[in-house]
């Protein structure tokens, strides 16, 4: 039986999710990628939350590869244009009938007797044939499309079921048998102002007709229309609302069946039908962020995922978060990484503003963006189903704590070490960069060590070239520079030792400060 189109199985939807940000968010420049999706653009550059209730679905990785290959395949689909627009379509209609049956519930419970009216249940009946013929029409069409997912096939068949179930029949033909009815009333209205009564309608002649008539023989040719549509005022609504409760007196049995159905359908949506057009969405709105960045050339996969870290890769990933900033066209410089057996700790060496806090990004991006089953920036990408992402990125300096920037350093890693587990991914960014070389070498080498006992994949972004040799489970990648003028960056980030030195070395010819060069000058 079809629940959810985010989980194959019931089980698996109601299980815990994370409905708080991760930690990792910030680092990894997460909150930015999902701001689009998750916030609303208000004034003064203030960001609120739509309210979608998708938060905990993007904050909650999952290690279950069965549900991520489940929403890949349905992702993969819905790059259909038409299938998504179809969907997409049905989601827009049924939240509007939502938003209207929500505003009948406000006026049916309102403490103002009044709002409680014919015209409001009228648009509740309304509602019902909306959204059956929207039910309908979808069913049908989805029945006539070759669908390969197992999500939106299971989906397509409870809506079969749906629609040949007693209580959708029931309220169909009840709604249609109550607009037949509602449609043969008719009456009169005797006003004198401040008076008007209501009657039966009893063959009076419609003097509105022959209006109409007399005054058609002065049309000469089609004319601009300048009327104005003028919204209802609640006094407009009032008169109304007391108008048609005149008119129930004299049609008491057919406004008494619209009471009924209004109880009997109060709530008419099918509840697995409304959880559906949430959590499409998920899709949905991933697909509409990242369209304007495939259209520009970037590459988005469905990555192979994996159980174990080893053998892991990524062809031609990028940073999702910059490329979606990237408003004046820049060029976004695309980047590999491989891990063979028995590699688990990539370290990245190189000079400063060289693209190696991006890549670190990157990585830790598309293995989250990976295990919710999304679409990951890439052609090609085998990755780790991990247990949790640790980032331990660097922090601007807290005048107000006494303990200093080494100290709390080392504290974050500490706690770091102590959520950590085997199956873990874990980023560390420029560490160590408050003290001197030979303790931050230490410290380092030390750190390292830790990092090959817990066996876990990682990410170490360092100034420290010596790390990046510390053992055979580790693997040494370097930003590099333009090979005819080293001191541009190309921010590629390829697997090589570390060659910091020579670097150094150009820099220092540069600005005339190599030995030779000094010992020349104060030889003249």
């Amino acid at each position: 039986m079809f629940y959810s189109i985010l989980f194959p199985a019931r089980e698996q939807h109601d299980e815990p999710r994370h409905y708080e940000e991760p930690s990792y968010f910030k680092d990894l420049n997460l909150d930015t990628v999902f701001a689009p999706i998750l916030m609303d653009e208000e004034g003064f550059g203030q960001k609120v939350k739509k309210e979608l209730g998708l938060e905990s679905f993007y904050y909650t990785p999952l290690r279950d590869r069965k549900i991520v290959e489940y929403r890949q395949d349905i992702m993969r689909e819905l790059e259909n244009d038409r299938l998504r627009s179809l969907i997409a379509g049905f989601v827009d209609t049924i939240n509007n009938i939502q938003g209207v049956v929500k505003s009948v519930h406000n006026s049916i419970e309102s403490t103002i007797k009044w709002q409680d009216n014919y015209l409001v249940r009228g648009q509740l009946l309304e509602s019902t044939e909306r959204y059956s013929q929207a039910v309908s029409s979808l069913a049908s069409t989805l029945s006539g499309m070759s669908l390969r997912s197992e999500g939106l096939r299971s989906f397509v068949d409870y809506l079969k079921e749906y629609l040949e179930s007693e209580r959708y029949i029931e309220m169909c033909r009840r709604a249609k048998k109550l607009r037949e009815e509602l449609s043969s009333v008719e009456y009169c209205m005797h006003i004198k102002i401040p008076t008007i009564r209501v009657r039966r309608y009893e063959g009076q002649k419609d003097q509105a007709k022959d209006l109409l008539e007399l005054f058609s023989k002065f049309k000469q040719e089609d004319v601009h229309d300048f009327r104005r549509s003028i919204p209802d005022e609640s006094q407009d609504l009032r008169m109304e609302a007391t108008v048609l409760n005149m008119v129930a007196v004299l049609y008491k049995e057919i406004f008494s069946e619209l009471d009924d159905f209004t109880e009997d359908y109060y709530n008419f949506a099918d509840e697995t039908i409304l959880r559906f057009i949430k959590e499409i969405q998920f899709y949905i709105l991933w697909l509409e962020l990242i369209e304007p960045l495939r259209q520009k050339g970037l590459n988005f996969c469905y990555p192979e995922m994996k159980n174990e870290s080893e053998n892991i890769y990524s062809r031609k990933c990028f940073d999702l978060a910059l490329a979606l900033m990237n408003k004046n066209g820049d060029t976004i410089v695309t980047n590999d990484f491989e891990m063979r057996s028995p590699e688990k700790i990539i370290v990245i060496t190189g000079p400063n503003q060289g693209g190696k806090t991006t890549f670190a990004r990157a990585f830790g991006q598309i293995h989250h963006l990976a295990s919710l089953g999304l679409c990951v920036p890439g052609c090609e990408a085998e990755l780790y189903l991990f247990d949790r992402i640790l980032t331990h990125f660097e922090r601007e300096e807290d005048l107000t704590n006494l303990s200093g920037m080494l100290q709390d350093d080392l504290m974050r890693l500490r706690d770091l070490f102590d959520k950590a587990t085997g199956e873990s991914i874990i980023i560390i960014n420029e560490i160590f960069g408050s003290t001197t070389f030979m303790d931050a070498l230490s410290l380092g080498k030390r750190m390292m060590t830790a990092l090959d006992r817990l066996d876990a994949l990682a990410l170490v972004v360092t100034f420290l070239d010596e790390l990046a040799t510390h053992s055979p489970k580790t693997v040494s990648m370097m930003s590099t520079v333009d090979e005819e003028d080293p001191g541009k960056r190309t921010f590629k980030i390829v697997r090589k030792p570390p060659d910091g030195l020579a670097y150094a070395m150009h820099l220092a010819k540069r600005h005339a400060v190599t030995y030779e060069q000094i010992i020349g000058r104060l030889a003249q």
